[in-house]
């Protein structure tokens, strides 16, 4: 789940400042039917069945704490009812240039991928959706299963770089980081050589909130479990927490983001009722790396990491690199063997 911060650097929540793109892309004299061989498989859903796909995913539904209503729907006391129903308004039909849009850019991709010689995991069918987006609050997108849900700001964003002969490569590192979702889901070894590069240990069920911790949760499509931990140094002792997308405070008013007040809470695995914030742990950075901000779970650390490793391989988009390369080294040697 991605956060749009503005017109232009939309799929950043928190991420490195920027260089040239190091992707290749379909040569002059290459048909986009010669580039498209190379592509993932994909289909793209209509507005009316977006509405299907959107709740086809009940866990997750029934995952919501009444912080998680209220701020999507921007009230205090909102029932699920209420959100459902705002939901499924969200959902459009892409046109035709989006999907010839989309094609091409999933088959540079591919076709990228086979030519470094890489080898990605095995994944299921993508299903595109178009949404609004204001059901998760203008996130950049979002995924169910091997379910993508595109912001309409996305297609837009793409269509006008496209149109000014732009390469738009932030829409390449956009969907690196939503197919990593589908790609650990439909692979668990893939997800836990993913996480062991930045210490956490995946364990056979799931973590369960305390109380303190589902006061203040925020649900993450992206997130399906809590089952992964790391040992993190808090007040001079090891302590061994799984962590959990949480805000600092409750909606108020009007207006408040939870991504405004977004924090990671990390909770010991002991189920003693209370939660650690990141800057309360002194190896913090060491454990998650520091490539991206974007720490509130190992799912989405390491998704911007694996966008960031696809989009612009060891250089890093400015050209200098990472503070934490070995991740990245990590996962290109993974998907070259």
């Amino acid at each position: 789940m991605k956060r749009i911060l503005s017109s232009i650097l939309f799929v950043l929540t928190l991420v490195l400042c920027g260089c040239a793109p190091s992707q290749n892309t379909p040569g002059s004299g290459e048909t986009a039917a010669t580039v498209a061989q190379a592509s993932f498989a994909h289909r793209y859903a209509t507005a009316s069945e977006a509405k299907d796909l959107l709740f086809s995913n009940r866990e997750y539904y029934a995952g919501f704490s009444q912080n998680d209503l209220d701020y999507r729907m921007q009230k205090t006391g909102a029932t699920m009812e209420e959100y459902q129903a705002f939901a499924a308004k969200q959902t459009l039909d892409f046109t035709d240039d989006e999907k010839a849009m989309l094609d091409k850019r999933l088959a540079e991709m591919a076709k990228s991928v086979a030519e470094r010689g890489y080898t990605l995991p095995p994944l299921d069918e993508i299903v595109f959706v178009k949404t609004t987006m204001a059901e998760e609050r203008s996130a950049g997108g979002y995924t169910h299963g091997t379910t993508v849900f595109l912001a309409a700001s996305i297609l837009e964003y793409l269509a006008q770089h496209t149109k000014d002969g732009d390469p738009a490569t932030l829409v390449t590192e956009f969907l690196w980081h939503e197919i990593f979702h589908c790609l650990t889901r439909n692979n668990p070894d893939f997800r836990a050589n993913m996480y062991q590069l930045i210490h956490f240990t995946i364990r056979d069920t799931d973590f369960v909130l305390p109380p303190s911790v589902r006061e203040y949760h925020i649900s993450n499509p992206d997130v399906e479990h809590h089952d992964a931990s790391a040992i993190f140094r808090i007040d001079g002792k090891d302590v061994e927490c799984f962590t959990d997308f949480i805000t600092t405070q409750h909606f108020q008013k009007k207006g408040d983001e939870f991504f405004d007040y977004a924090t990671t809470a990390l909770v010991p695995v002991d189920g003693t009722d209370v939660f650690y914030k990141p800057e309360q742990v002194s190896n913090f950075d060491e454990v998650f790396g520091a490539n991206t901000k974007y720490v509130v779970d190992p799912e989405e650390c390491m998704a911007d990491n694996f966008a960031f490793a696809l989009t612009w391989g060891t250089a890093g988009r400015d050209g200098n690199g990472y503070n934490s390369p070995h991740i990245i080294e990590g996962i290109l040697a993974y998907l070259s063997q």
